[in-house]
């Protein structure tokens, strides 16, 4: 896919804010602090953005299945169709967390079938340093009909990881990875045969997606590669940034890392 398919750019969207055929949503989260991002919407955001809750609307409540499990895909499409979304819209998620949050809407309108949705590259900080305005008006939505559509996405179980030969990439910093720290999960380390690509590293120092110097650009398109994190959330991020590597898209296992300890019988490095 094309980085104009994928992405956009703050300075593109004065001229799209206000067409009705152009959604922004605000992603902005805190793991530690599930107020926050509502909080900072509230505070400011861009013009005519829509709010998106990770843990109430991107995530079903956490449990065997990891800490932010996918929603039942009616659900999403049902908050869609409330925002007055169709398949004509272009959608545009943001978010100030290294567009991880804005990756995982992203990744998630796609599993509903939407193909016209693109990260705003460098996220909120790429609009204010253009000198953009925030607003503080929420806007009334009117509802659509919106139905999903086949998935543009592919997802693994952990059952998958345990039967299939995978190229596994972990999207987590190295401490994390090599169980030298756990700050959030009950067990430390990672998938036995996993990859770590921390996601940050596919950002340049503005806060955009890197594309001279991705660090994906040694693999193959001959891999099938399915791309985890702590419970499938910047593992989206990872997600992005391969495909901008011009590389097939891989699959994402949405559990991830808070999942597969669930089971004691699954092995774990180190």
């Amino acid at each position: 896919m094309h980085k104009n398919e994928l992405l956009i750019e703050a300075n593109e969207l004065p001229q799209m804010i206000g067409n009705e055929n152009c959604v922004l949503v605000d992603c902005r989260a805190k793991l530690d602090d599930p107020d926050w991002g509502r909080q900072e919407y509230f505070r400011g955001h861009l013009p005519n953005a829509i709010f998106v809750d990770l843990n109430t609307q991107l995530s079903a409540p956490p449990g065997i299945h990891g800490r932010h499990p996918l929603p039942q895909r009616e659900s999403f499409a049902d908050l869609l169709a409330s925002w007055g979304i169709t398949h004509e819209t272009l959608l545009v998620p943001y978010d100030s967390n290294d567009s991880v949050y804005a990756c995982r809407f992203w990744w998630m309108a796609r599993w509903l079938g939407v193909r016209q949705v693109r990260v705003l590259n460098g996220g909120l900080r790429s609009w204010l340093d253009l000198g953009g305005s925030l607003s503080t008006e929420v806007e009334s939505q009117k509802r659509s009909g919106f139905v999903a559509k086949s998935s543009l996405t592919r997802t693994v179980s952990a059952e998958d990881i345990q039967n299939r030969s995978l190229t596994l990439i972990d999207a987590r910093a190295i401490e994390r990875f090599r169980g030298d720290i756990e700050p959030i999960d009950a067990k430390a380390g990672h998938i036995p045969g996993a990859i770590c690509r921390p996601y940050e590293s596919n950002l340049s120092i503005d806060g955009k997606f890197n594309m001279q110097n991705s660090q994906f650009n040694a693999l193959t398109d001959d891999l099938d590669i399915a791309c985890y994190c702590g419970s499938g959330v910047s593992a989206t991020q990872n997600i992005m940034a391969i495909l901008l590597a011009g590389l097939p898209e891989p699959a994402l296992y949405p559990g991830s890392w808070s999942e597969w300890i669930q089971d004691p019988s699954r092995p774990v490095s180190p």
